[in-house]
């Protein structure tokens, strides 16, 4: 989710939490996913309530129709700055167990607020298996979670030849440098007509 003012003052919300709704509004929820395909997955629903952890929870109840708990905090230190920030997402892929699901949902009541454990210290791994407990969870991998586009200039290359002849023969008669722009990162990526032309006799080839 990104805010176009990042600068928002606001006073707290009815429950006395910070007040994200008023800070982001009311919008859609779009979900670009790339799966290898020759156009990416997006998922779209209306913002139900403006908190993140809960639109994220309904556009997997939604869009995705898997069942979903999302919960999100952030502590902050006495100057204001973020001290520690997270939050844990569970969902529920077949095969499972009604059994298991009874045991999720008796943690998650336990378990004190995201915000609270954060505070503790604790690391996303216990957080893990706090909510499975009972369940003998176990950790299969870690990493380092980043926002990073794969995308490349071959990549977008092989995009374009995709186009066919046709296409390709058009761009080519224009005779103009052609930019094709990632749908993930907004990178551009711009091709002469000798790069157009390549491609074209590759494809008669």
């Amino acid at each position: 989710v990104f805010a176009s003012n990042p600068v928002v003052e606001l006073p707290p919300n009815a429950e006395g939490h910070l007040n994200v709704g008023g800070a982001l509004d009311l919008g859609i929820l779009s979900v670009i996913k790339d799966m290898g395909l020759k156009e990416p997955y997006i998922g779209q629903i209306p913002l139900a309530s403006g908190n993140i952890a809960e639109d994220i929870t309904a556009y997997y109840s939604i869009s995705e129709q898997i069942p979903t708990v999302c919960a999100l905090g952030i502590v902050f230190n006495d100057d204001a700055t973020v001290r520690a920030a997270g939050g844990y997402m569970l969902q529920l892929v077949p095969p499972v167990q009604d059994k298991a699901v009874a045991v999720i949902e008796d943690n998650l009541k336990k378990m004190e607020s995201i915000t609270g454990q954060l505070e503790k210290g604790l690391k996303p791994e216990e957080l893990a298996v706090n909510a499975l407990e009972g369940l003998g969870g176990e950790i299969l991998d870690q990493w380092n979670a980043q926002y990073y586009c794969d995308c490349s200039r071959e990549r977008t290359e092989r995009i374009l030849a995709s186009l066919g002849k046709q296409e390709l023969e058009k761009l080519e008669k224009e005779g103009e440098n052609v930019e094709v722009c990632c749908h993930f990162c907004n990178k551009k990526y711009e091709f002469s007509t000798a790069e157009i032309s390549k491609l074209l006799k590759e494809q008669k080839n």
